[in-house]
């Protein structure tokens, strides 16, 4: 009797142990995100990787696992730190601030027909600056005839057969706007200084390929480093010039090549401090979110406020961020 009572529970340590293997090998795995396109995917989960990390700890507290559980505990604890920047904002510019102003950001989804939701999400936020990621030309006219005469100043190119279309609407005069390919011409990115009544600060909005697959992995990277040097050579020509970067960068603030991004570029991203808000999503619950669109500005601007809103028809959030600029000291 006793034999046949103890083969479940044999079978159900097997089964615990065979998921603490994969979670242990799926955690050990992000060391090589840099390198390797499934290692980078594993790493931009990290969120979800933990959430089945504490299952498997639980698990393994019901059977008893002792040794096992400090292994999968240690490499949870380990995890933990790659999202620290969800909680710890960095330096705070105590300055003061010569001007307040709203950027409104949004990948709306090509082939998206809530245009009045859209529309109505960026009249309700009343931002100074609008970017919008895989704009359609119909979404474009509409755009264009709704902010007509509040963001008069624009740049845009829209595309119907892909999703990559993208473009800056403006309240404030907008010069030496552009829009220019990094390393694919189906990738538009734009750029444009936006004077502000204090200052001009240059804005660019990007969306590279999402990372699927070596190939677009590798292509990724070059988007975010060609970027990356186009970002520091304006910052030798202007070094006083403030930046905002924009985009959705199929990239999470969890994944070390994120890191790299902000010490190549100098940036800050928006986000950190603020928790974990994710702005796209494949079913509508946390857990099968993830943080892809980023606000990134240089240090003497100060992000007041960032702010998820509801969907509107994409499976993407739009993101509201209230930025300062900072009084020289």
């Amino acid at each position: 009797m006793s034999v046949v009572e103890a083969q479940p529970t044999s079978t159900l340590r097997r089964r615990v142990d065979l998921l603490a293997g994969i979670a242990a090998a799926c955690s050990i795995l992000t060391l090589a995100a840099r390198h390797w396109w499934v290692a980078d995917l594993i790493a931009s989960l990290r969120v979800q990787l933990m959430i089945g990390m504490l299952g498997t700890i639980l698990l393994l507290l019901i059977t008893r696992r002792w040794k096992i559980l400090v292994a999968v505990a240690a490499l949870t604890m380990w995890q933990a730190t790659a999202m620290r920047s969800a909680y710890i904002t960095g330096h705070i510019e105590p300055n003061q601030s010569k001007q307040r102003f709203r950027v409104f950001l949004s990948n709306v989804l090509t082939r998206n027909q809530h245009h009045d939701q859209i529309i109505a999400q960026i009249r309700a936020a009343d931002p100074d600056v609008i970017a919008i990621l895989e704009l359609s030309s119909a979404l474009e006219d509409s755009l264009l005839r709704e902010f007509s005469r509040t963001h008069a100043y624009s740049i845009s190119e829209p595309q119907d057969d892909g999703n990559f279309g993208i473009g800056l609407w403006s309240r404030f005069p907008l010069s030496h706007e552009r829009v220019f390919h990094l390393n694919a011409p189906i990738l538009p990115s734009i750029e444009g200084d936006i004077q502000l009544p204090s200052c001009p600060i240059q804005f660019t909005v990007t969306h590279p390929l999402p990372p699927i697959g070596a190939r677009n992995f590798g292509h990724r990277n070059r988007h975010l480093s060609l970027l990356a040097q186009r970002i520091r050579k304006r910052q030798q020509i202007e070094p006083a010039c403030s930046q905002i970067l924009l985009g959705d960068l199929n990239l999470t603030p969890w994944s070390p090549l994120f890191d790299d991004f902000l010490a190549s570029t100098g940036l800050q991203n928006a986000a950190a401090g603020r928790g974990l808000q994710p702005t796209w999503y494949r079913w509508p619950a946390f857990p099968f979110g993830l943080l892809l669109d980023h606000g990134l500005h240089s240090q003497d601007l100060r992000c007041d406020g960032r702010f998820i809103l509801a969907a509107n028809g994409s499976d993407h959030r739009a993101v509201v961020y209230d930025f300062s600029v900072l009084e020289p000291r």
